[in-house]
């Protein structure tokens, strides 16, 4: 057994494993331990499916713990984060771990992946769009209105 950067024991590094909790009224935070390959997100993939069916818009994987990361990881990711925005659920990258950093990086992952440096940003940012850029601001006024035409009676 090997001990994670924060302490705590694993079970199988060679594995993901996935604990999510609700948090706040529409949000829900997943931590992600061991590795995270597009092989090992395949078999975990039921457990993100899983997330984006219970009604909350924002799903946080917290990446601390992620000692493996593969392009084919960062790849499922990006897909699963279009699969998650075409059902109304923001998917924010957070407290990514140096190996999951290193492939971000590598790959360019950051353009399309909200990519956060710790749970606390990610759970408390204001709504952004896939990819991590922030929202448009709405119009703060209504557009002007051409002034209705009078008859000539």
């Amino acid at each position: 057994m090997t001990d994670d950067a924060n302490g705590a024991q694993l079970r199988d590094p060679a594995a993901l494993e996935m604990v999510c909790d609700a948090v706040g009224d529409d949000g829900a935070l997943c931590r992600v331990t061991g590795t995270l390959t597009g092989e090992s997100l395949l078999l975990a993939g039921q457990g993100l499916d899983l997330a984006l069916r219970t009604g909350r818009r924002l799903l946080v994987l917290d990446l601390a713990r992620v000692l493996v990361c593969d392009a084919a990881g960062v790849d499922y990711l990006r897909r699963f984060g279009r699969d998650a925005s075409a059902v109304g659920v923001r998917l924010r990258l957070s407290a990514a771990s140096p190996a999951v950093n290193r492939v971000l990086d590598e790959t360019g992952g950051r353009a399309y992946l909200a990519v956060h440096e710790s749970v606390e940003e990610a759970l408390n940012r204001g709504a952004e769009r896939a990819g991590g850029l922030p929202a448009p601001h709405p119009r703060t006024a209504a557009p002007e209105r051409g002034r209705p035409e009078r008859s000539a009676e």
